[in-house]
C-alpha cells in the first residue's frame, strides 16, 4: 500500500507543483510602451493635452515647443516623455 502511494502519488504531486509553480512566477509587468495622454506645463500649472506619446525612443514629445510629461503633480509636472515616430 505504501509503495503504491509512493509510485503513483510522488509523480502526481510533482506534476501539480509544476502547473501552479509555472502559473506563480508569470511575469506581469506593466510595458512602457502604450500610448499615453501626458501633461504639459502652461502658466505656473500642470494641464493635461490631447497628445498621446509611447515613451519609446529618444526624441522628446513635445507639443507647441512644451515638454510634454506623464505625471501630474498639481503646480508641477514630472516624467518627460519621448516617442518614436510612426
Amino acid at each position: 500500500m505504501r509503495t503504491k502511494i509512493l509510485k503513483f502519488g510522488m509523480p502526481l504531486m510533482a506534476f501539480l507543483l509544476g502547473i501552479v509553480f509555472a502559473f506563480a512566477t508569470e511575469n506581469n509587468l506593466p510595458k512602457d510602451d502604450a500610448l499615453v495622454q501626458g501633461y504639459i506645463f502652461w502658466n505656473n500649472d500642470c494641464i493635461t493635452t490631447t497628445k498621446v506619446c509611447n515613451n519609446q525612443g529618444a526624441i522628446p514629445c513635445q507639443v507647441g515647443g512644451n515638454q510634454v510629461y506623464s505625471l501630474d503633480l498639481g503646480k508641477s509636472c514630472a516624467n518627460a516623455m519621448t516617442h518614436r515616430p510612426l
